[in-house]
């Protein structure tokens, strides 16, 4: 007959079971601190453990996040179906009294400190009708007698739960200040946004995967990044992991010249949450589409969450694999327009106040009406912060001007982009192919592309008509005049427009070169 294990027995076996399948940190953090204190049989099967914890930190966390996992333990080392109650022991020493306190859920915990020999135990069990920890935190904060134990730890959890939160947001390569709370919404991301609350609060059902796509700067990887910080917030030790199109494409060449291929897999295959920002960057790169193919395979049967992002959608990336398109228009493709004038109005506002900076709304509509890509707004708002704070200069209009002034200098380097950049920017901006961008077709997109190419060409780089006609297979000067002016007159009150030019001026700015070569 096998000897009934003791407690101390069985919760080491216990233990050596979750340290298998929790992480290192929850393991060390809320089991390896707790112990069995008791074992009552109450029938053939079932049976009731008592656990104990050290803080009502790790009471709570036990109850509420742990209890499955160390239950199903439990469940399959004792062939018994056990229920769990928690108790907690918290020693208090003053000038004349040393003795052990604890209280239970339902007691008003002023009594704690008028009765200090009384020895009672917060006993909770799943099938008894007792103060959840929710119910017991609201009965603490009611209580208006002397200071509770609880109210003691409060203020050292909220600050452990955040450094635990911080750490996670590192570890996953997320932007503490990307969050739907810092977001604006408004007729032109408000389905990206709804889409991406969804994912946040259901990840690996819905919506999976979920793929953004929209122009610089509309706020994909913002609202991408929210999610996995949402989710942090939630549980920090969802294994969530935020990249980009070239850093995957980087680590799949430097494990291959260091012959770690197989850890790499090995490591992107495990996350629970894979972030992909530019995915259009592996097409053309057969090794990482097909690595990234396998990758995607492993994370969605197991019901894990994939979010993406691009410029375009999946249908229009040249070179992207089939089998790769497919997969992501399986899921949820939502297209975030430019920011309209009122939503960069907003956007200011917000990350304005972020920073500290009371921002005029006059003020704010100015930059708006001048400023269309997010980044760009961004830039703008910490410079003028910088000019306040450190400079101790008022915020003016005569400031902002400057700031306006100095963002499209430095933000658009005229003497840096060539003829053939521009032609390639817009080609790549409209979907089209060079040849047909300067070639005699007189189709609408194609005619729309051209004018607008011509007046980058000519007025904001200043690049005589005959020169740019000649980029152009050579036509009439007086086409290409033409085609200047009717664009340069459109901008003003031609919102979509407007939008279409400061695309493709922020594109040439942030590169001027072409996709990077394929890998084999």
């Amino acid at each position: 007959m096998t000897t009934p294990l003791t407690p101390n027995e069985l919760w080491k076996t216990v233990s050596d079971d979750l340290q298998t399948t929790l992480s290192p940190g929850t393991f060390t953090m809320w089991i390896k601190s707790s112990h069995i204190t008791e074992m009552k049989d109450v029938g053939d099967d079932r049976r009731i453990i008592t656990l104990s914890t050290n803080s009502p930190y790790h009471y709570q966390m036990l109850e509420e996040r742990l209890y499955a996992q160390v239950k199903d333990a439990l469940d399959r080392i004792t062939g018994k179906k056990n229920e769990l109650q928690f108790t907690m022991s918290v020693k208090k020493e003053t000038t004349n009294i040393s003795s052990t306190e604890s209280f239970t859920p339902n007691q008003p915990l002023g009594e704690v400190f008028v009765q200090p020999k009384q020895t009672t135990t917060i006993q909770q069990s799943q099938s008894q009708k007792q103060a959840t920890p929710q119910q017991f935190r609201r009965q603490v904060q009611q209580n208006n007698q002397s200071p509770t134990l609880f109210q003691q730890y409060s203020q050292p959890i909220q600050q452990f739960q955040e450094q635990i939160f911080h750490n996670a947001l590192h570890k996953a390569g997320l932007r503490e200040d990307y969050t739907f709370e810092t977001f604006a919404v408004s007729t032109s991301n408000e389905m990206a946004h709804a889409g991406a609350m969804a994912v946040s609060q259901n990840p690996g059902k819905a919506y999976n995967p979920l793929f953004l796509y929209g122009g610089v700067g509309v706020g994909k990887t913002h609202l991408m990044q929210a999610i996995g910080n949402n989710i942090l917030r939630k549980n920090p030790d969802s294994s969530i992991f935020y990249t980009t199109g070239e850093q995957f494409t980087n680590e799949i060449v430097a494990a291959i010249q260091q012959k770690k291929t197989i850890q790499l897999k090995q490591r992107f295959r495990s996350y629970q949450i894979l972030l992909v920002d530019d995915i259009q960057f592996i097409a053309g790169k057969n090794t990482v589409q097909e690595e990234f193919f396998h990758t995607f395979n492993a994370i969605m049967p197991a019901g894990g969450q994939i979010i993406l992002t691009s410029d375009r959608p999946p249908h229009e990336i040249n070179l992207l694999e089939d089998r790769l398109k497919s997969r992501f228009e399986a899921g949820l493709i939502i297209d975030i327009q430019q920011p309209s004038f009122e939503l960069r109005t907003a956007i200011i506002l917000i990350k304005s106040k972020k920073l500290g900076l009371e921002m005029p709304m006059d003020l704010a509509q100015r930059i708006a009406s001048q400023v269309e890509s997010t980044r760009k707004l961004e830039g703008i708002i910490v410079r003028l912060h910088s000019e306040v704070v450190l400079f101790k200069k008022p915020l003016t209009p005569d400031l902002v001007a400057t700031m306006l002034e100095k963002t499209e200098q430095t933000e658009f380097p005229k003497n840096s982009i060539k003829s053939g950049d521009v032609i390639k920017t817009v080609a790549n901006h409209f979907h089209l192919s060079t040849a047909a961008l300067k070639g005699p077709s007189r189709m609408k997109n194609l005619v729309e592309a051209r004018h607008i190419a011509m007046y980058i060409l000519h007025v904001e780089l200043g690049i005589a008509l005959e020169e740019v006609g000649g980029t152009f297979n050579g036509r009439d000067h007086s086409s290409v005049l033409h085609a200047s002016n009717k664009i340069r007159d459109l901008i003003p009150s031609n919102e979509p427009m407007r939008t279409k030019v400061n695309a493709i001026k922020t594109s040439l700015a942030f590169s001027t070169s072409v996709p990077a070569e394929i890998i084999p």
